[in-house]
């Protein structure tokens, strides 16, 4: 018998606007992968709704606001109002018709796990995904928002999906579902339609901030997420060591220090004389690049008490540290604005002490290729992003000066004592 044909439960319930829209389907819910749609069938008894849905969506359409029937569209990807972004991700049509709708698609009766009552999340794994960054602060943090509450008892749709990705994160996938991730893009051999009791359309939980949660929409937090990520990757340090005054001589223990190194861009040239250096400290010193091992990348953050690294996507393994740990965030020229907004501010949410050393124009390669008084130093403002980037993002590494740096890691070692 085809799963999905249940009594219609009640009208869909929708938020649109903001960075995310977000649906949450019930009833005979049916997913078509070849046309992108999502059918809620209303069965005979639902007329009244069908009066009641035809007002809310005009209600939609004049307000903009939370309304109990589906706009007519969602890109399930949480980053409304980038245009780059968003003009990347597959968009889904929601569509309420009657049982005996002509283009109503029958269910698939190759489904395997689709015949329990457990619920469906669809979401895009497209735009800027393959970034490590922003696979977190775009997906998977409002990823956990939105599948948490339902304690992996619910199917996980991806759209827009690469399948090196869907592997990339095979362990937050286990962590939040006891099925098997369903690329809903493919279009079954038979043709027909995935049926759920429910299909939850797009994440929640995502505001303008990065790397954080509005909690305004949920009870978790970023502490929350922290706390699940080191429960799913099985991370054993809960808490960065507490160094032990000069008075107290009865335990000797070492700071790991964690470097994370790049090897393309926004790299330190001169790494061993910054290692020699924090040796002389006292720390334990660990240099690599946290790579798509995500795994291993959670391994060597959560051992770190203190991590740096010029700013980039590997300080988003920040969210790995240890309660208490520090993180530094080395600051090239000219990008002060991405690197508070992208680790300084969502730091405080996560447990960890944030220290940043921004560097002087001395310490970067642009020395070498601008004159002192070209623009690029005179006024970095004026760029558009299309110009800044190659500059200031792409063609930018640090010679760190270790006597300027040095307090800073000392000021680490002062918070490690706190």
């Amino acid at each position: 018998s085809e799963v999905g044909r249940q009594p219609f439960a009640k009208p869909a319930t929708c938020r649109f606007g903001g960075r995310s829209d977000y649906c949450d389907i019930e009833g005979d819910v049916r997913v078509d992968p070849g046309s992108a749609t999502v059918y809620q069938v209303l069965h005979p008894t639902s007329s009244d709704f069908i009066a009641k849905s035809t007002a809310a969506m005009t209600n939609y359409q004049n307000n903009n606001n939370d309304i109990t029937s589906p706009p007519p569209a969602v890109k399930p990807y949480p980053r409304n109002g980038d245009e780059a972004a968003m003009g990347q991700i597959r968009e889904w049509t929601v569509k309420m018709v009657p049982a005996d709708h002509q283009d109503l698609p029958l269910c698939s009766s190759r489904r395997v796990h689709h015949d329990d009552s457990s619920p469906a999340l669809l979401f895009s794994l497209g735009a800027y995904f393959g970034n490590y960054f922003h696979a977190f602060t775009d997906v998977l943090v409002s990823l956990f928002v939105t599948a948490r509450p339902f304690d992996r008892g619910l199917h996980l749709l991806v759209t827009d999906g690469h399948h090196l990705q869907v592997a990339k994160f095979a362990t937050m996938w286990q962590a939040l579902s006891r099925y098997e991730v369903i690329d809903i893009d493919k279009v079954q051999p038979d043709g027909k339609a995935h049926c759920f009791s429910r299909v939850i359309l797009g994440l929640k939980g995502r505001d303008g901030k990065e790397l954080s949660i509005n909690t305004s929409e949920t009870q978790y937090t970023m502490k929350d997420f922290k706390h699940f990520l080191r429960s799913a990757y099985s991370l054993n340090k809960t808490a960065a060591i507490k160094l032990q005054t000069e008075d107290d001589k009865t335990t000797t223990l070492v700071p790991r220090l964690l470097i994370i190194s790049r090897e393309k861009t926004r790299t330190f040239t001169n790494t061993e004389e910054i290692v020699t250096m924090a040796r002389e400290l006292g720390y334990q010193v660990t240099v690599t690049e946290l790579d798509s091992n995500v795994s291993r990348s959670a391994r060597l953050a959560n051992r770190a008490d203190v991590m740096m690294g010029i700013h980039g996507a590997g300080l988003t393994n920040m969210v790995f540290l240890p309660e208490d740990a520090v993180v530094i965030q080395v600051v090239p020229f000219a990008v002060d604005w991405f690197a508070t907004n992208y680790f300084g501010e969502p730091s405080k949410g996560m447990e960890v002490r944030y220290l940043e050393y921004k560097i002087e124009r001395e310490e970067s390669s642009l020395v070498k290729q601008y004159p002192p008084d070209d623009v690029v130093f005179t006024d970095p403002s004026s760029f558009r992003w299309e110009e800044f980037s190659p500059i200031y993002m792409l063609n930018q590494n640090v010679t760190l000066n270790v006597t300027r740096f040095r307090p800073v890691l000392l000021e680490a070692l002062e918070l490690l004592h706190q």
